[in-house]
């Protein structure tokens, strides 16, 4: 979760990263990019891909499998990124684009529940991703409450919960 020396200028694309594979649902944002107009950005490989790059229309571009630096760089810049899959366990492409200061449009289940705070890092769809896209067009979001989120689910925040949990649970009594 690295955020030094980026900066939060928003552009004007959304973007999913994702497995191009029929369960992570990337056609839903597709088909709304299609319809509406706006500037798609879908990083990743799969499956499905030769059948979603023939329903894309021109404001959809597929990045493929990007570099790192890429990746924090699309994450940074995007005005918010799609998570659309309606069965994921939790989700960690959420968290790495509200690290870099970008909220989430996602899927109202699973483990995006844990990860996005309505309204303030993000918005919760449960059939119209147009809906959300435009309820989050009228709202405006501050990259440092998306950075805090995301602080909550890094590597010394888990260690040092799991040490916590293991002294009370085997080591209160001691």
């Amino acid at each position: 979760l690295r955020t030094q020396g980026l900066t939060f200028k928003k552009r004007d694309y959304f973007l999913v990263v994702s497995r191009l594979a029929q369960p992570k649902n990337v056609e839903l944002a597709i088909l709304a990019a299609d319809k509406h107009k706006f500037a798609l950005k879908i990083a990743g490989k799969g499956s499905d891909e030769s059948r979603l790059r023939g329903i894309a229309g021109p404001t959809v571009e597929f990045l493929g499998d990007v570099s790192d630096k890429e990746l924090a760089s699309l994450y940074a810049g995007a005005k918010a990124f799609l998570a659309l899959a309606t069965d994921e366990d939790f989700g960690m492409t959420l968290v790495e684009a509200q690290a870099h200061g970008t909220p989430v449009i996602a899927y109202r289940g699973g483990g995006y529940l844990e990860s996005i705070v309505e309204g303030k890092t993000g918005i919760f769809f449960e059939e119209d991703i147009v809906s959300a896209i435009k309820k989050f067009e009228k709202r405006t979001f501050q990259p440092g409450d998306c950075i805090a989120q995301a602080k909550k689910f890094s590597k010394a925040r888990f260690q040092q919960k799991l040490k916590k949990f293991v002294k009370e649970k085997y080591y209160a009594n001691s």
